[in-house]
């Protein structure tokens, strides 16, 4: 049974509004509070010296390890979702993510290699789970799931787009203009799919599940950045 267009608008906005509650703002701002602070300091104790080069290598290198290849989260959600009303909105993510892949091909290696620490390999297997879970999101038969998913990763991904385009001006990169649709847009997309109670459940199954993996990626750099800076 379809729903009125007053739900399906509500859902809209209930949906971006609940990606920017759960997403990545918290871990993010403290990120770049960090860097801010030690980038600008004249007198450093020397763990914050060796922290600051080794947090840009790990936001770098796991985000690409995550969503650097090619086909990603937008590209599998893609193959899954039919609706007519969808097109302009993927094709505009599909050909704007591709260009985010290039750049964070370059802030990584730019970079330079992660600093080790203890349990190296036990993080690495974590961080390809997690990018292993967004493909299965992405990639669900369950009508809703990958479109929830795509969308809030979209939108949360803008969010960290800050964090990441500091990590880029202190490299000495230009970051490109992030083209992802925007906030407007992707609501209006909520709005357009949402046709039935059980579509509503999945696309916010699928936005939850997305955001709860992106919140674990940045934990785990926020984690080895708190570890090293206590040595």
């Amino acid at each position: 049974m379809g729903l009125t267009a007053s739900n399906q608008l509500d859902f809209g906005r209930q949906f971006v509004d609940s990606v920017a509650a759960q997403g990545c703002d918290p871990i993010v701002a403290s990120l770049i509070a960090f860097l801010e602070k030690s980038d600008n300091g004249s007198q450093l104790r020397t763990q914050v010296k060796l922290c600051r080069p080794a947090l840009k290598a790990d936001i770098a290198h796991f985000m690409n390890v995550c969503f650097g290849r090619h086909p990603g989260v937008i590209d599998f959600a893609g193959q899954k979702i039919v609706e007519q009303d969808a097109r302009e909105w993927l094709v505009q993510a599909i050909d704007a993510f591709a260009l985010e892949r290039v750049f964070l091909n370059r802030l990584t290696v730019e970079a330079g290699p992660i600093h080790r620490q203890v349990g190296q390999d036990r993080v690495n297997s974590l961080i390809e789970n997690q990018g292993r879970s967004m493909e299965m999101l992405a990639t669900s038969d369950r009508n809703g799931c990958p479109a929830g998913a795509a969308m809030a990763f979209a939108l949360d991904w803008q969010r960290s787009r800050p964090l990441l385009d500091y990590v880029a001006l202190r490299l000495g990169i230009e970051a490109p203009a992030c083209l992802l649709p925007d906030r407007e847009a992707t609501a209006d997309l909520a709005r357009k799919l949402a046709g039935s109670a059980a579509i509503q459940r999945a696309m916010t199954f699928g936005r939850d599940q997305m955001l709860a993996q992106q919140r674990g990626l940045w934990q785990v750099i926020a984690a080895r950045h708190h570890a090293l800076l206590s040595e």
